[in-house]
């Protein structure tokens, strides 16, 4: 059979709308119709609507309705007359108007068709015969022209579902009901798939983890310009997308050049993460070759070409100083880990920085009323350590995979409270630029030296064991036992070797995981669970979509499940 197009017919995007003018918020109903394959032709697939009165011959009529299918697909509109007499294959009657087609896709589309009736028409035949899935009718307005009053009886489908809608009764693998379904409930389904989605990353081809990537997206952008007065639940969804979008832009981000078996962490901090003992001996002796260090800065001592990576011989961080946790954190990862793995590092820090020196909006008024000792340490990253921290990571991305930031920093902000939702911010900024996830690059914070070792900057243990408060995915390192120089301050350079083994063990226990963190012993029960959203905000246990448990152990062991 053909069918004639109608030029007054017309399509247009929902898309182009804000939401505050769509029919999509809060709960609201459709007509969701199921078909289980593709048929050979169009009319294969019908479903039907029961005017209550035939159509004046003669008379123009409007109708508009929105559509959108799980898959995209053709849909046409042919209104009949079953009472006719002459009497044809199709329905008993010929007396049918073969009105235009459209072409439908995942998103919600509203479409027109202007028609004239040559027939006293009884009935709107709907005709996808060609689409397998779910199709979805919203908003039917059916009016003749001059007159407002719709011929469809609960065209929104808000109201009780009316007998005029049908299917032909041999249409075995079709079926057809009202469902409730809202632009939160898509989002939350969305959600749900995101969710799926990252579980199941490491199987994705890179096409499909951006096409996941690219819908996401486009859910964000909706999600951003609706905004209604004290809608939380709406604005909480598009953080947790703007998370899930954060996910897969970090796997589809790993260049084709990175070897998967070369590990990556970033390094930064003030004094203690820098190196203030002076290396010894045994320090410059059997470094693995499979340890190394791409060279932030320039160096002459040893010669070292900022960009390039070297077997990691201290010092790691810049020329003039000394053994820092990083130096036995890489020697234990490859110690531990299967052959063929390397492990690097990119190593920024600055000896007395504030965090502020790592916040690209405090750091210029910061170096700028310091001591000149101060402003030549700065002044080797161009006075803005967090962006060669960027830098150099960008060029590290090209030979390997982050996998987890270290930080040694504190005592400059002792008994600031606000540390750390600070740190928090250097952190997220970092996984953002980078395109990393927090689930596949954890932050492992070390402790201070403590006041029963004559630390003097103790007491600010207590707020950087608060820091998984704010980011769910951070670890403490202990210093408990760690001797330091005299001045309070700083560790010993067997102290170092120790406190890098520590960071090590940590993060050996993550990544023999399944989920971000290490398993309990045998023995250890829960102590207490708490539940983040995954902008890191703590939520109830009963949040919907995805989100994420914090379980700690009476051994102090921490396990962290991001599948729920």
């Amino acid at each position: 059979m053909t069918h004639a197009m109608t030029p007054s017919a017309t399509a247009f995007s929902d898309d182009a709308l804000p939401l505050s003018t769509r029919a999509t918020e809060g709960v609201n109903h459709a007509l969701k119709i199921t078909t289980d394959k593709k048929q050979a032709n169009i009319w294969d697939w019908q479903i039907h609507y029961k005017l209550d009165k035939a159509l004046t011959v003669g008379k123009t009529y409007t109708l508009t309705m929105r559509i959108k299918g799980s898959d995209a697909g053709i849909m046409a509109l042919w209104p009949i007359d079953t009472a006719s007499q002459n009497k044809n294959e199709w329905g008993g009657s010929n007396d049918v108007q073969y009105e235009a087609q459209h072409d439908f896709t995942t998103s919600w589309q509203s479409f027109s068709w202007t028609i004239t009736a040559r027939f006293p028409l009884n009935e709107l035949d709907f005709v996808f015969g060609t689409f397998a899935g779910d199709l979805y009718f919203d908003d039917l307005v059916f009016t003749e022209q001059g007159t407002d009053k719709n011929l469809i009886v609960n065209g929104d489908f808000e109201g009780v579902q009316t007998a005029n809608w049908e299917k032909i009764s041999w249409h075995g693998g079709l079926s057809f009901s009202v469902v409730a379904t809202s632009h939160k409930g898509e989002m939350l389904q969305a959600i749900s798939d995101a969710q799926k989605t990252l579980v199941s990353a490491e199987g994705l081809t890179r096409q499909e983890a951006k096409e996941a990537r690219e819908a996401l997206e486009k859910l964000l952008a909706e999600a951003e310009n609706y905004n209604p007065a004290n809608d939380e639940d709406y604005l909480l969804m598009a953080e947790r997308i703007k998370a899930a979008i954060a996910a897969l832009a970090q796997w589809i981000g790993v260049p084709e050049t990175a070897d998967p078996n070369f590990q990556i962490y970033l390094c930064f901090g003030q004094s203690n993460m820098e190196g203030n003992a002076a290396a010894e001996a045994q320090d410059y002796e059997n470094v693995p070759e499979a340890f190394k260090v791409m060279a932030a800065v320039d160096m002459t001592t040893p010669a070292r070409k900022r960009g390039e990576w070297y077997t990691a011989t201290p010092p790691l961080c810049r020329q003039g100083t000394g053994l820092t946790p990083a130096d036995y954190f890489g020697r234990t990862m490859i110690a531990n880990l299967s052959a063929g793995t390397t492990v690097g590092v990119v190593h920024v820090a600055v000896g007395g920085t504030s965090i502020k020196g790592f916040l690209e909006e405090y750091v210029a008024d910061y170096v700028a009323g310091e001591a000149d000792w101060f402003k030549a340490y700065m002044a080797c990253y161009d006075n803005n350590p967090f962006r060669r921290l960027v830098e150099t990571a960008k060029r590290a991305q090209q030979f390997g995979i982050i996998k987890g930031v270290l930080m040694h920093q504190g005592e400059t902000d002792t008994g600031n409270g606000n540390w750390p939702t600070m740190v928090k911010t250097v952190y997220e900024r970092l996984l953002s630029e980078l395109n990393l996830s927090p689930y596949a690059v954890p932050l492992l914070a070390g402790e201070v030296v403590r006041t029963e070792k004559g630390g003097s900057c103790g007491g600010h243990n207590a707020i950087i064991a608060t820091l998984p408060d704010v980011i769910p995915t951070a670890h403490i390192i202990s210093s408990e036992g760690l001797e330091q120089k005299g001045d309070g301050l700083h560790f010993t350079a067997a102290s170092y070797r120790t406190l890098g083994k520590r960071y090590a063990e940590k993060m050996l226990e993550i990544l023999k995981t399944s989920g971000i963190d290490s398993v309990a012993g045998d023995d250890a029960t829960v102590v207490s669970e708490t539940y983040y959203d995954l902008s890191g905000r703590k939520v109830g246990k009963s949040q919907e979509g995805i989100a994420i448990r914090r379980i700690t152990m009476s051994d102090g062991s921490v396990k962290i499940d991001k599948r729920l």
